[in-house]
């Protein structure tokens, strides 16, 4: 940014915390914006519109009543116009903020799905998202984990596999027996 280099260090701080996932804050802002710069080029369409229809005799007849009577109708025309452009700006927006904003809540939901899941010990399939979702970072990340919880899974059931073969070969003297019931209850609860 221009003018960094000359911020505060906890200025700058500030600033990197409001701009965590720049993708995302940069597509709705540039979409937001151009929203509302649509919107104020319409209205200025609408006023503009409004007037040279009154200026032109467009409904209005300037014989015999005064400049002053037809810019109090073009007035209430204006109002209504723009209030119609500013409702239609208004839904737009609204849906755009919907549709956006699913974007980031089906990953999120997905996320806490798939945490929910790890905290009552199963480890899920890894997390999907749809084509142009965001978060797809950290969805990559949330399989890796997944991956390294599926394989330290398979790990400790082979060790719990093995413990249980010695023991039943008695390979294992009778006085190491009761470290490995121990062993194999420390195992089961990690699985």
């Amino acid at each position: 940014m221009a003018g960094e280099e000359t911020m505060p260090r906890e200025q700058k701080r500030k600033l990197r915390s409001v701009l965590i996932h720049k993708p995302m804050q940069r597509e709705f802002t540039l979409v937001a914006m151009s929203l509302l710069i649509i919107s104020a080029l319409v209205v200025g369409l609408v006023i503009h519109q409004t007037i040279q229809e009154a200026m032109m005799g467009g409904g209005y007849r300037f014989g015999k009543i005064s400049a002053y009577e037809v810019m109090s109708d073009v007035r209430y025309d204006i109002i209504a116009r723009v209030s119609l452009v500013l409702f239609a700006t208004i839904i737009v927006i609204g849906l755009f903020g919907v549709f956006f904003l699913h974007r980031i809540a089906g990953p999120v939901y997905r996320f806490r799905r798939t945490l929910q899941q790890v905290s009552k010990g199963e480890v899920p399939e890894e997390v999907r998202l749809r084509e142009g979702d965001f978060f797809v970072e950290t969805a990559e990340d949330l399989n890796h984990l997944l991956q390294f919880l599926r394989e330290r899974r398979e790990r400790i059931q082979n060790l719990r596999r093995r413990l249980e073969e010695a023991g039943r070969e008695s390979v294992i003297p009778p006085s190491a027996m009761p470290l490995l019931t121990e062993l194999k209850a420390s195992l089961d609860q990690l699985a």
